[in-house]
């Protein structure tokens, strides 16, 4: 078994190559050969939860995949120092079931969930978007970015955050890492008023914005809400939209944004426009003009961890990255 550290992953896995391995895994579960069961969630207490997230791709599909990540979330961590989510990836081979890798599951889910948002960008943003706003100043706002910047031409972001501190050296942060103007705002609607882009990637229970407050043609990218009684958005927001999420059996259950607003009779179910692997498969349309307000929404899905999983450790062991163990 060979076992990949952060370290590995970083040298491994660039956005837009991930970008690419995803899409691939979302033509793949259009053409039905990718298995992905419900998540399995296993509060701890009052402490936190437990996340089980296996998924399996048929050995023809480029070799096959199979694997399965063990995910925590812990609010009370940020207190602690620690990130919120915590991670670990277990690979196997999908021919014999033998135990391939064991990876650092952290680092591989941001940069997943950034490169996802991505791959919803490239069919749901204006191609000329340049303006970006960002929700959020944790590390997966930080991959959001990256992820986003790997497939539009952005220009200027503008960062809001809880604490001003914070955003403004995480705006300094990624500056240098964009090579763009990073700034930090604190007025929500007016912002989102000047985007081309929102990203939302934070913990809040509440909506963010008010989506009156969004011009025509504005790309939307929600991922930080994942439970039934939180949402980043409101109603109006996916209201205007032509909304596509990440899965239907995923998000439709769990997403806080989507449960409230049906709930509260906002819309009805055929709202919801497509599903992620529809549109990369060019079963349904992304984007249909540039008028349109379009609207992502993830809250995490087990294919993603395998295709960059798969992808990280096939590179790997091309150039013989990451420490070898056996089990037996």
């Amino acid at each position: 078994m060979r076992i990949l550290r952060r370290a590995d992953l970083e040298r491994l896995l660039r956005p837009l190559d991930v970008v690419e391995a995803l899409a691939a895994a979302f033509r793949d579960y259009a053409a039905g050969v990718v298995t992905v069961p419900p998540r399995t969630s296993l509060p701890v207490g009052d402490a936190g939860l437990l996340l089980v997230m296996p998924a399996a791709i048929a050995p023809g599909a480029e070799g096959g995949g199979l694997g399965t990540k063990l995910v925590t979330f812990y609010a009370g961590n940020r207190e602690r120092g620690l990130p919120t989510h915590l991670a670990a990836y277990v690979l196997l081979d999908a021919g014999t079931g033998r135990p391939l890798a064991l990876m650092e599951g952290t680092y591989l889910t941001g940069l997943r969930t950034g490169a996802t948002s991505a791959l919803a960008a490239r069919h749901l943003a204006r191609p000329d978007s340049r303006r970006l706003v960002c929700f959020g100043t944790s590390v997966q706002a930080e991959h959001q970015l990256h992820g986003l910047a790997a497939v539009l031409r952005l220009e200027r972001v503008t960062v809001l955050g809880r604490d001003a501190t914070r955003a403004a050296a995480f705006a300094a942060r990624m500056q240098r890492a964009l090579g763009v103007p990073v700034e930090v705002a604190r007025d929500a609607a007016a912002t989102v008023g000047e985007a081309d882009v929102v990203t939302c990637a934070t913990t809040a229970a509440t909506p963010l914005f008010p989506g009156e407050a969004l011009r025509p043609g504005t790309h939307v990218d929600a991922v930080g809400a994942f439970q039934p009684q939180h949402r980043e958005l409101d109603a109006a927001t996916l209201r205007r939209a032509r909304v596509v999420v990440e899965s239907y059996a995923g998000v439709l259950p769990t997403a806080g944004e989507l449960v409230l607003a049906l709930q509260e009779g906002a819309f009805g179910r055929e709202h919801v426009a497509a599903e992620l692997a529809e549109v990369v498969s060019g079963g349904k349309p992304g984007r249909t003009t540039p008028e349109e307000i379009t609207v992502f929404k993830s809250v995490g899905f087990a294919l993603e961890d395998l295709a960059a999983a798969r992808l990280a450790y096939n590179r790997a062991m091309v150039e013989n990255v990451g420490t070898e163990i056996d089990l037996e």
